[in-house]
């Protein structure tokens, strides 16, 4: 191999090593953190109105964990659990306020929910704490969406 085939071998191999770590550890910030979480939370309702269960896991941290003991694997198990449902959920959500400070983020959502078919909605107040996990948010803790469980067991 000469050494302009060397060269060209070795650009082109950090050209494809610098884009590897850019694309898979350093995503692109689009808008302030504020921004970013109010889109993960719009992400999420169409995942559960969808019943994407990879939708909404995506959002979630594996450190995942809450003051009702629930652990990433658990709320895994309720977001399939909602999923296989077959009524079809329908959310509200509503987020007056986002506060987000380095790598960590908290919010508080008043969130309508219910199934088609139902006329009543069930009003949750959510709250969840955020961290930054690769340049992506995630929630790492929430209180208040327990009480939706209970539509499932």
């Amino acid at each position: 191999m000469g050494r302009r085939a060397v060269i060209g071998a070795v650009i082109i191999a950090a050209i494809a090593g610098a884009a590897y770590y850019f694309y898979f550890y350093l995503p692109p910030r689009r808008g302030t953190d504020e921004e970013q979480v109010l889109r993960l939370i719009v992400e999420v309702e169409k995942a559960v109105e969808q019943g994407s269960v990879s939708g909404v896991m995506e959002h979630i941290s594996e450190d995942y964990s809450d003051a009702h003991g629930l652990t990433y694997r658990m709320v895994q198990r309720l977001v399939v659990a909602g999923a296989r449902d077959s009524r079809g959920v329908i959310l509200s959500v509503q987020v007056p306020e986002v506060q987000a400070t380095g790598d960590t983020a908290s919010f508080v959502a008043e969130v309508d929910y219910g199934f088609q078919g139902q006329s009543e909605p069930v009003h949750l107040t959510v709250s969840a704490e955020l961290i930054r996990e690769r340049g992506r948010w995630k929630v790492i803790s929430a209180d208040g969406w327990q009480g939706a469980e209970a539509a499932y067991y």
